[in-house]
């Protein structure tokens, strides 16, 4: 699940960059020329990605920020990165939690 978060937010870097690079989303197209918000929600993406295995909450709070920023940033464009992050977080909520090993 690391790897597909991690993957994820690379993906999302490139979609944005490519976005703007190939002038895909113009300042007529959406909310304007913020293609940077979408390349700052891929980065969010791989730290997000990172911090899954430190903790669960603040890593699907920062994938939860990551597609905002990754859908403000490049629209449409985000889908395939956005797709990866939300089978990761729906599988990683639904997983049941590992129980503590207890000394008894």
């Amino acid at each position: 699940m690391k790897n597909t978060l991690i993957i994820a937010g690379i993906l999302g870097i490139f979609v944005a960059l490519g976005a703007h690079l190939f002038t895909i989303n113009a300042d007529a197209y959406h909310f304007g020329n913020i293609w940077f918000v979408g390349v700052i929600g891929g980065a969010v993406g791989i730290w997000g990605g990172n911090a899954v295995d430190k903790s669960y909450v603040l890593g699907a709070l920062l994938l939860t920020i990551s597609l905002i920023l990754g859908f403000a940033g490049g629209g449409a464009l985000y889908t395939a990165p956005a797709i990866l992050q939300v089978v990761s977080l729906a599988s990683m909520l639904l997983q049941p939690k590992e129980k503590e090993e207890s000394f008894e």
